[in-house]
């Protein structure tokens, strides 16, 4: 468990140029790396034109009348514990992984802009001893510009933890923790804190302290039993919603295996890709290298950080990696003006290598959209079978064995949802929607996420359960491959009702593994059908083409339904007119 740590010192006159000595190391530290330098996060690098800080301080507090006792300056030291800089070695002292510590850098800097804003005259950033840490000043003003620590602070121990809860916020983001609110310990300032992580462990404990950690354990009891009840409130949840808990884990489980070929696919390939020097584009960008830090490049508007691919600004509080991202970033342009500029500076060979590294980070950070299928509304449904079966004329025993088996239902917004699968049927791999409200409604559409070329809806018929599939019938839309199963009632052949979605892709090695001409093509009879006809036709030779008198499938089975209505109604008129006679 990490915690993020907040320690102020309120400084008077004299306080501040002793602490500025010690941030800026010109007191012997004997614990500091002298080989590790620190960095200026905010406020200008020191100079001979640069007052020092306690003059920086008197030059924001202005003209106004300091009391003797005045507090100039509060002084901010902001960490975290080791394990947070180090999660793999806590006891490694000096060592932290890089991101982590600009993560944590910018959290801290913009939690300290967000509520002092103009008042932070000055942060350091050390690095040069066990774990890294920031140092801040703050000149505390008030509303109306008056010298009034206590306005801003306050004296009670309500706003300090005020102060430590607002940093805890702030720090969340990270996985960092506050530590045990209302903790009877006492606040321990900058100095001693200071002295105390610089030194050896104290193991003597008065009586006191030891009542005091107690109390502080008792309390951590309570909470975490607190937080056992509400996690069993939370299991029962889970269990009404375990089905759709278990879905979610086959999508997760299915993008981990993709994510696993992918890898061991291109793994060579990915080892060879190398981006431009960072360093080479820096300098090509105007960037000068600090005599002191060969890691840092700068000129008047940056401060750039750079570690291998990785590149950080302290001065704009903003990170990236790769050389199009660096361009992007000191020029002010978008991707396509930065690629134009590396191949103006550098030639095509190297901005292809940079373009080719970017790419490559995209397809390991970036993940597609998963498939997450419409929960079924069955308030909606029977609007929805009723469009079926009346307007479409789909006969309801068939509509109400494929709603059984999943296959169709309504969502939320009474569209018509037709489950796509694989041909084994065991993994669903999309949706297509057809909208049912209202009149006239001609929505279409495939849900996000959805693999087209990895799944169909399917359904069979004909022959016995267990008897193999020996014949295929392809067609256009769900509703056309049920239209065609009815209409195809004198086959009892077992066979596969496919719909393609479309100009879809079609499941090749299955269907060349069936019979001589029972793959049946069966598309719309227009110009769109007859193209994607010849384009399965072409891999598929031995199929057979079916084409409705209609434009498509449905239509020829509402004319089949009109048909025999009228024929009925004949036969009733003319029994009805011997009967008058």
């Amino acid at each position: 468990m990490a915690y993020g740590i907040c320690r102020i010192q309120k400084l008077k006159a004299g306080s501040v140029g002793r602490s500025a000595k010690h941030t800026s190391r010109r007191y012997d530290t004997p614990n500091a790396d002298p080989d590790k330098q620190h960095i200026r996060i905010i406020g200008e690098p020191d100079s001979p034109n640069i007052p020092d800080l306690e003059t920086l301080v008197r030059q924001h507090i202005g003209e106004q009348t300091i009391r003797k006792n005045a507090v100039l300056a509060v002084e901010f030291l902001l960490t975290a514990s080791p394990e947070y800089f180090r999660p793999d070695d806590p006891a490694r002292a000096g060592y932290y992984q890089q991101q982590r510590l600009e993560d944590f850098q910018q959290s801290a800097c913009q939690w300290l802009v967000n509520r002092y804003g103009d008042r932070i005259v000055r942060a350091e950033l050390h690095l040069d001893e066990s774990t890294p840490h920031i140092h801040a000043y703050m000149v505390p003003l008030d509303e109306r510009g008056k010298l009034n620590c206590r306005a801003l602070l306050g004296g009670s121990r309500y706003r300090l933890s005020e102060l430590q809860d607002d940093f805890a916020q702030a720090m969340a983001t990270l996985g960092l923790e506050r530590g045990i609110k209302g903790s009877k310990a006492k606040h321990t300032e900058i100095s001693k804190y200071y002295a105390a992580i610089n030194s050896a462990p104290d193991v003597s404990l008065n009586v006191s302290s030891m009542q005091q950690l107690v109390a502080d354990r008792q309390r951590a009891i309570r909470d975490s039993a607190q937080m056992e009840r509400t996690a069993k409130a939370l299991a029962l949840q889970v269990e009404r919603s375990k089905q759709r808990i278990q879905e979610l884990e086959r999508i997760a489980k299915e993008q981990a295996q993709q994510a696993l070929l992918w890898q061991k696919k291109y793994q060579n390939l990915a080892n060879e890709v190398r981006d431009i020097p960072l360093e080479q584009v820096a300098y090509e960008l105007g960037l000068d290298p600090d005599p002191k830090d060969k890691h840092k490049w700068q000129h008047e508007n940056h401060i750039i950080n750079i570690t291998g691919s990785k590149f950080y600004d302290w001065q704009h509080l903003k990170g990236g990696g790769g050389a199009i991202d660096l361009v992007m970033h000191v020029n002010g342009c978008n991707f396509n003006q930065a690629v134009a500029w590396l191949n103006d500076r550098l030639g095509e060979s190297a901005t292809l290598e940079a373009a080719t590294y970017k790419t490559r980070e995209i397809i390991q950070t970036e993940q597609p959209h998963p498939f997450i299928p419409p929960t079924p509304n069955a308030d909606k449904w029977q609007q929805v079978k009723t469009y079926l079966t009346r307007e479409r004329r789909l006969p309801s025993s068939l509509v109400d064995q494929l709603h059984q088996q999943g296959l169709v239902y309504a969502d939320d917004n009474q569209n018509a949802v037709f489950t796509r699968r694989d041909l084994d049927g065991q993994t669903i791999t999309g949706a297509t929607l057809r909208g049912t409200a209202g009149a006239d409604n001609t929505f279409k559409g495939l849900v996000q996420g959805s693999k087209r070329s990895k799944g169909w809806f399917h359904f069979q018929k004909g022959g016995q359960s267990s008897d193999p599939i020996v014949r295929a019938v392809l067609v256009e839309s769900p509703i056309d491959a049920m239209s065609f199963a009815v209409l195809d009632r004198t086959d009892s052949r077992k066979t596969i009702y496919i719909s393609t979605d479309g100009a879809g892709q079609v499941p090749l090695e299955f269907l060349q593994q069936l019979p001589n001409k029972s793959v049946i093509v069966a598309y719309d009879n227009d110009t769109s059908g007859n193209l994607m006809t010849l384009n399965v036709m072409e891999p598929l030779p031995n199929c057979v083409r079916k084409l409705p008198k209609a434009k498509d499938w449905n239509e020829e089975l509402k004319n089949m339904f009109n048909s025999t209505q009228q024929q009925q109604r004949a036969v009733e008129g003319k029994q009805s007119q011997g009967f008058s006679r």
